[in-house]
């Protein structure tokens, strides 16, 4: 449990205009107006978030790299050059990918790597993957390559929703927004399915080390 913790009147205020009061009235409003509850609720909602940024980075990288498989299997291991590929994304993900290459060909020169593309690209990138675009081009033909426990039944718009669903809540954590006032075991869960419809030797990894359970058992309480 979070222990107990107050604030004279004067570090309350320099700490409401450092993080601004709009970002501390959400959790003042979840406090019923205690301010020091409220700090409380702030302090315990970072350590939500600390428990879930390992499982959420973890099924990030298992997608990148599942979609990356399907990606050399159709066209080669250097798909991100090849004009085939890059004529069918829209133009924004043409000029990212674009922009990604040129920022690593001038880092590393001929060390430029697959590995190295796959890194740079932003999630939302391989999110588009899943769209209905690359059906007929990806999807179905390498779900057993990229997603080998997928369920039976469950389709490539299953997995861009879940994709979606992660994608969103990865950013809901990294702009630092509230997650504490929700139910964060099932969105975990989620989150750990993903993996799972890739390698259940990792999503039983992920299971291991993370730490949600003694995260929301150390919810504070309002003292008196």
């Amino acid at each position: 449990m979070q222990p107990p913790f107050s604030c004279i009147e004067t570090t309350y205020r320099g700490l409401e205009g450092s993080l601004s009061p709009a970002r501390l009235g959400r959790y003042l409003a979840g406090a019923s107006g205690d301010k020091h509850y409220a700090l409380r609720l702030y302090v315990w909602n970072g350590r939500l978030c600390e428990a879930l940024y390992l499982p959420t980075q973890i099924a990030e990288v298992c997608v990148r790299n599942a979609i990356h498989r399907a990606l050399i299997a159709h066209h080669g291991s250097d798909w991100f050059l090849r004009g085939g590929f890059r004529a069918g994304l829209p133009a924004r993900l043409r000029e990212e990918l674009e922009e990604v290459i040129r920022r690593i060909k001038g880092k590393y020169g001929a060390a430029m790597t697959a590995d190295r593309i796959v890194a740079g690209l932003s999630f939302g990138f391989w999110v588009h993957l899943l769209t209905k675009n690359y059906d007929g081009v990806l999807w179905p033909k390498y779900y057993s390559l990229s997603f080998p426990n997928r369920p039976n039944g469950m389709t490539r718009s299953d997995i861009h929703d879940e994709l979606e669903f992660l994608r969103h809540f990865r950013n809901r954590m990294a702009h630092h927004k509230p997650v504490f006032d929700r139910s964060l075991k099932p969105e975990y869960l989620r989150i750990a399915s993903l993996i799972g419809i890739i390698c259940s030797e990792t999503q039983w990894f992920t299971s291991m080390i993370t730490k949600l359970d003694q995260a929301i058992s150390a919810k504070p309480r309002l003292f008196p």
